[in-house]
């Protein structure tokens, strides 16, 4: 009878074991995806995990990895205020530019127009003093907004991009 227990058990611990070394590999293959920074690169190795593999996956992920690479190509800064309009992608902070022209909407908003081709216009209740020629700089503000400034002063006008 001890014979019978003994055999059963090895049996059984036989059996377990590739399931053990199966779970431990997915459990650090899954740790290596959570400390990935990039978001479609923490999804693509997710999916790696789940999916497995197989030739029918990879075109699929090499498709991804492609068009990732396609949007880190892009400038920062050509596409600065309209990203929630696109992808996800790296954004820059704040852009500067010298303003080339100036003019007014019919209800009195400011349309700037810098020497990049950037155009912005005012979008809040308020004066901000610019002029042709001076460098100022846009940078990002909280849930989408963007705000123009100046180094030589601290006042900032809400905006909002045009083109």
């Amino acid at each position: 009878m001890n014979k019978t227990l003994l055999l059963s058990i090895c049996v059984f611990s036989v059996l377990l074991s590739p399931s053990l070394v199966a779970q431990t590999a997915v459990n650090s293959a899954i740790e290596k995806c959570r400390t990935e920074q990039n978001a479609l690169k923490r999804l693509v190795c997710y999916d790696e995990i789940t999916l497995g593999n197989t030739a029918t996956n990879r075109p699929a992920a090499t498709a991804t990895v492609a068009a990732e690479q396609q949007i880190a190509k892009q400038p920062a800064t050509s596409e600065f205020g309209r990203e929630h309009k696109q992808q996800e992608s790296e954004t820059a902070d704040k852009i500067s530019a010298i303003v080339s022209k100036i003019s007014y909407s019919p209800r009195r908003e400011m349309i700037i127009e810098f020497d990049n081709g950037q155009v912005w216009r005012q979008t809040a209740a308020g004066t901000y003093m610019i002029n042709v020629g001076e460098r100022h700089y846009i940078k990002r503000g909280m849930f989408g907004s963007f705000y123009l400034g100046n180094d030589n002063n601290n006042r900032t006008l809400k905006v909002s991009r045009e083109n």
